[in-house]
């Protein structure tokens, strides 16, 4: 069965994408989930104009993750964690800790799911964590972790005047 796909689906495809699936997938998981739709006639003379207000809808989202990253490029994320002997964490932080200390710390809201963190932090120290903005604005936060205490102190970069900008919606 051909349907068009209404959302990236991780080893199908893409959005806006005409894939051949199997029946069952597609009428018990695909189209029910809102996935998928049928590529009937109608649906495939629409898909071109699905396709514009998509990359309109894209456009906006990559504009604002690009804010985001300007925000958050060379910033250090501090996590506070309760540390034993050689410096072992007890309990470890997830990408959900770091979500949310990313919103307390620099007012910048992502999913848990942005957070590409291959395994928990459980040692004290500075790590790299990768962030998916969007599918095309990726970087690299550093985030330190341990004791206040016992952290070395992190200058912080003088604030540069705010920039007012207008965002279209």
């Amino acid at each position: 069965m051909k349907v068009i796909l209404t959302q990236e689906v991780e080893k199908l495809g893409d959005t806006h994408e005409i894939v051949e699936v199997a029946d069952g997938y597609a009428r018990n998981y695909l189209v029910p989930r809102g996935l998928a739709m049928p590529a009937n006639k109608s649906a495939m003379a629409n898909l071109d104009n699905l396709k514009k207000v998509e990359d309109r809808r894209q456009n906006r989202l990559r504009g604002a993750a690009e804010q985001q990253a300007n925000k958050l490029n060379g910033q250090t994320l501090i996590i506070e964690a309760n540390t034993g002997k050689e410096g072992r964490l007890y309990g470890s932080i997830t990408n959900a800790d770091i979500a949310d200390a990313l919103k307390k710390q620099f007012d910048v809201e992502i999913d848990r799911k942005q957070v590409i963190l291959g395994d928990t932090i459980r040692m004290a120290g500075v790590h790299a964590v990768p962030v998916n903005l969007h599918r095309d604005v990726k970087i690299q936060v550093a985030v330190q972790v341990g004791d206040l205490s016992q952290l070395p102190a992190v200058e912080e970069a003088p604030e540069a005047p705010a920039e007012t900008a207008e965002v279209a919606v």
